[in-house]
């Protein structure tokens, strides 16, 4: 039998990935709006803080604060669907 390259294509991790994929982006939509916005910037699209600041009219220390609130409030979001 002719040996067939692996293709490293694995179903089973695939489907745990689009789960996870579609567990955050329900928890990011429970977000503040400005929450979301920035966790949206900052790790989707990967904008730097001082980028985000100045498309949201904002400092660099507010986007700080929006976005350590908003992967506090991720984590425990997240951790509570697993209990």
């Amino acid at each position: 039998a002719p040996v067939l390259p692996a293709t490293g294509y694995d179903p089973v991790e695939a489907a745990e990935l689009t789960l996870d994929a579609e567990r955050l982006q329900a928890a990011i939509r429970r977000l503040t709006e400005e929450q979301a916005m920035v966790i949206t910037l900052r790790f989707l699209e990967g904008y730097s803080i001082n980028e985000v600041a100045v498309m949201l009219g904002k400092t660099d220390g507010a986007i700080k604060a929006l976005q350590y609130r908003a992967v506090s409030t991720l984590r425990d979001l997240l951790e509570r669907e697993l209990r």
